[in-house]
């Protein structure tokens, strides 16, 4: 892949994305539809809009403390933002194709309020929810080089959940990259936004990358909940396996693996090291 072309921001942001050049603003039930399950006791939200018009949307959304930006256009994002995000995400080729091809976009950024990362993000989606309809084809994540349809994952029920049960493949990407050595490295990407370092490893021809994803998810819960700090010579074991790594530098392909956070690469050790 080329150098990055939208550097991470330190504020996590969600960017809607529409199959036509139709910018959608919520009214006050749709709000207070999305906003429900999260903020039963909560005056109802309001939006402080700048501008709504067909030509575009600005405004700030508050709530319960949370403030967040929003702004719409009625023309896509860059190109170079999709093939980020869109176009490395794990979905079918069809789904992409369809996100590759939206009209509009509203963008959320989430601006102050909480320090819990996680309530950023699902403030994020809740607001989200206000502006889903049969247009949104997908939401995009910059900060996380990855984007996914919003079927059931913009549900007020679901939204809630995420305060209990991180949705790692929507709020992460995993991204590969090629070298001219067999097999490729495979890297986290989102992990500054709950401020941990983000993962890489070299997984090989005969490896399944799936097991790699989940020892990155048992690292990342274990740094999160236990605000642990490590850096390049400690290890980890995953108890359910017995599996050891150890935490090394990056020492190639910087522009690409290290994340803004940092980035450590695992490397397995034998049952006897």
């Amino acid at each position: 892949m080329e150098n990055l072309a939208y550097p991470p921001t330190k504020n996590p942001e969600l960017h809607l994305i529409y199959t036509f050049n139709q910018l959608p603003a919520p009214n006050t039930e749709e709000l207070q539809h999305c906003f429900d399950n999260n903020t039963p006791t909560q005056p109802p939200a309001h939006i402080d809009w700048k501008q709504k018009d067909a030509h575009r949307l600005i405004g700030k959304a508050a709530w319960a403390g949370h403030e967040i930006h929003i702004a719409g256009l009625p023309i896509p994002l860059p190109r170079e933002m999709v093939d980020q995000t869109v176009m490395v995400s794990p979905w079918q080729g069809q789904i992409k194709a369809a996100m590759r091809q939206h009209q509009a976009h509203i963008s959320l950024v989430y601006l102050r309020g909480s320090a819990n990362p996680i309530e950023k993000m699902v403030a994020l989606y809740t607001l989200a929810c206000a502006f889903a309809n049969e247009d949104l084809l997908g939401i995009i994540n910059a900060n996380a080089w990855t984007a996914h349809p919003p079927a059931d994952f913009l549900s007020p029920h679901n939204i809630a959940n995420y305060r209990h049960h991180i949705p790692y493949n929507l709020w992460f990407g995993y991204v590969r990259f090629f070298t001219d050595a067999p097999g490729y490295w495979l890297v986290t990407k989102g992990h500054h936004i709950f401020d941990v370092p983000d993962l890489a490893y070299r997984v090989q021809p005969d490896e399944n990358p799936d097991a790699a994803i989940q020892v990155f998810i048992n690292i990342f819960h274990y740094l999160l909940e236990q605000d642990v700090f490590v850096t390049a010579g400690d290890t980890f074991e995953i108890s359910s396996t017995g599996e050891k790594f150890l935490f090394t530098e990056v020492t190639e392909l910087e522009d690409m693996l290290m994340g803004p956070s940092g980035t450590l690469v695992l490397q397995k050790l034998s049952p006897y090291s």
